[in-house]
């Protein structure tokens, strides 16, 4: 999901929720259940806390905001193919999207955690298996127009790049599933199960081939090297299309699953320090 700059305040995101009630993508019972918690509950405790992006907390760059800044520029531009992409999967999983919360102490003071998954759903006969997904998007006629040197090589970096930042991102959000269950806001799971998407995507075939048989050859490499991000079962799928505003799209994606690391969620956690001391708290309505 988008984020403008990840930090926010408590109010900000009860109206935030309030006006996704209506969001089919959303399951409204549970955002009307959360938004009671959080403005009966969270913010008669703790007052109107600081809140962070679960999102920032993975992008976040300790030497600077530049790479985070180039990334939501990047996204501002092609946010429409993530959008269409992004409703794809929730179609093609049966999933919903749930805002997942976690209330950290830090310092002496309380901070609200929030991170939306692309889709989470529930399975199992007593439902008791979820399955989050996340998804993320690379525009191939972006990136093959811009890039004239070293394209093999740097597109390669960007994958590992997508691949990291989506790891990291499903562990997150498996950690506030939990978190979220043990405020009785959503079913106990037995089980949940940690689902990446990358895809790639032109209106030019040409560029989607070109890609899609650079990432073939490379394969083997983007295994081994995905091993270090907790990630497996890594595969390459073939090309498709999609119309988007009475366009063909071109596309292909590689789907992998994550293992669940306790160690790099705590890393990334510690970021909330730094986050806060260096935030305005801006009033950001797409946490």
């Amino acid at each position: 999901m988008y984020h403008h700059h990840g930090v926010s305040i408590l109010e900000i995101l009860i109206g935030d929720l309030q006006e996704k009630t209506n969001n089919p993508n959303y399951d409204s019972s549970y955002l009307k259940r959360l938004e009671d918690f959080l403005e009966n509950k969270i913010k008669k405790e703790y007052g109107n806390i600081p809140v962070v992006a679960a999102s920032l907390l993975v992008k976040h760059n300790k030497k600077g905001s530049n790479e985070i800044s180039k990334e939501n520029r990047w996204y501002a531009s092609n946010k429409e193919f993530a959008s269409h992409f992004e409703k794809m999967l929730i179609l093609k999983t049966k999933s919903k999207v749930y805002p997942l919360i976690s209330i950290e102490y830090r310092n002496g003071y309380r901070i609200l955690i929030v991170g939306e998954p692309d889709g989470l759903s529930f399975e199992g006969d007593m439902y008791n298996k979820a399955k989050i997904h996340e998804v993320k998007s690379f525009n191939l006629t972006d990136f093959i127009d811009h890039v004239k040197e070293s394209r093999e090589d740097i597109l390669n970096r960007e994958i590992f790049r997508l691949i990291k930042i989506n790891s990291g991102q499903l562990m997150l959000y498996q950690y506030l599933l939990k978190r979220t269950q043990e405020f009785d806001l959503i079913r106990k799971t037995d089980k949940i199960n940690l689902y990446g998407i990358i895809y790639f995507y032109s209106e030019n075939l040409g560029y989607v081939n070109w890609a899609k048989k650079t990432i073939e050859q490379n394969f083997k490499i983007i295994k081994r090297g995905a091993i270090k991000y907790n990630v497996y079962n890594l595969s390459l799928k073939d090309i498709r299309t999609t119309n988007m505003n009475n366009k063909k799209i071109y596309y292909f994606e590689i789907d992998f699953r994550v293992y669940y690391n306790q160690k790099i969620v705590k890393y990334y956690l510690k970021n909330l320090d730094e986050i806060i001391k260096s935030s305005n708290y801006v009033d950001n309505r797409n946490l």
